[in-house]
C-alpha cells in the first residue's frame, strides 16, 4: 500500500465494518495509516482488517457497542497500549430509522442520540485527554446535510445531527487554542446499506466522502459538505423557507 508524509499516524475509525466506514478504512490504509478499526459486527471487522493487513496495510479489529461507554474506554486503552498514541479519531458511526416527530418512542431515541450523538461526545472526551496533553490531534465528525435539511419522518435522526453540528462548533473553537484540529464533513444521500430502500434520489457511492475524509486530514477544514448539489439545497432552504416547509411537509424523503 502507498504512504504519505503522515505515514505512521494513529487513527480510531468507528463504524468501520461497512459502508462509509469501510470505503474510509481502505482510503487510509493505502495512504499508510495505522488503523484501529470499531464496530459492532466482529465477524465482519476482523475480514477488514485480516484483509488490510494482507494488503500490506495495518489495522486492528476492536469489536465495540459504542453505547456501552466501557466498551468506548477499552477501545481507546487498546489503541494506546497496542500503537503507544492516538492521533486521529473519526467518529463516522451512526444509524437512522424513520419514525414521526410526534411518537418517537423511547427505546428509538435512545438508539438513534445515543448513537449519533452521545457516542461521539463521550468517545472524543477519552481521546482528548491523550490528545490535549501532546497539544496535537485531530478530530474528524461525520455528520449529515440533515443538520441543514430536516426531511419529515426523521426526527431524532434529524435532531441529532443539528446537535452533531453544534457540538462540533463548539469543540473546534475550545480546542484550537489547544492545537487540535476539529473537522465536520457533512454527507447528504450516499449509496450504503442505510440509504438502500431509498427511491428517488440521486446518490453517490461512499468512495466519494473516504476520499473527502483523508483530505480533510491532510488538509483541515472547518466542514465540508458532500456532494456539492446539497450546498445549493441548503442555500435555497435557508432563502426560501416557507416554500420549503411546503415541498418537505408533502414529501417524504426515506422509504423504509
Amino acid at each position: 500500500m502507498g504512504s504519505t508524509k503522515h505515514d505512521g499516524d494513529v487513527i480510531i475509525l468507528t463504524g468501520a465494518s461497512s459502508g462509509i466506514g469501510e470505503v474510509t478504512a481502505w482510503e487510509l490504509a493505502k495512504r499508510g495509516y495505522r488503523l484501529v478499526l470499531a464496530a459492532r459486527r466482529a465477524d465482519d471487522l476482523g475480514q477488514l482488517a485480516g484483509a488490510i493487513t494482507q494488503r500490506g496495510g495495518l489495522a486492528l479489529p476492536v469489536p465495540t457497542d459504542i453505547c456501552v461507554e466501557a466498551q468506548l474506554e477499552r477501545l481507546v486503552q487498546m489503541t494506546l497500549d497496542h500503537f503507544g498514541r492516538i492521533d486521529v479519531l473519526i467518529n463516522n458511526a451512526g444509524v437512522a430509522k424513520a419514525q414521526d416527530a410526534a411518537t418517537p418512542t423511547n427505546p428509538h431515541i435512545d438508539m438513534i442520540l445515543g448513537t449519533n450523538l452521545i457516542a461521539p461526545m463521550r468517545l472524543t472526551r477519552a481521546v482528548l485527554s491523550h490528545m490535549i496533553p501532546r497539544r496535537s490531534g485531530h478530530i474528524v465528525n461525520v455528520g449529515s446535510v440533515a443538520s441543514y435539511i430536516s426531511a419529515p419522518g426523521q426526527a431524532v435522526y434529524n435532531a441529532s445531527k443539528h446537535g452533531m453540528r453544534a457540538w462540533n462548533d463548539t469543540l473546534r473553537r475550545e480546542m484550537k487554542p489547544l492545537g487540535i484540529k476539529v473537522s465536520l464533513v457533512s454527507p447528504g444521500f450516499i449509496r450504503t446499506p442505510m440509504t438502500e430502500t431509498v427511491r428517488g434520489m440521486p446518490m453517490v457511492g461512499p468512495e466519494t466522502v473516504a476520499r473527502i475524509i483523508a483530505k480533510v486530514i491532510t488538509h483541515p477544514q472547518r466542514e465540508v459538505i458532500t456532494p456539492m448539489a446539497y450546498k445549493f439545497l441548503i442555500a435555497l432552504t435557508t432563502a426560501f423557507p416557507g416554500p420549503s416547509d411546503a415541498v418537505m411537509s408533502a414529501w417524504r424523503v426515506w422509504k423504509w
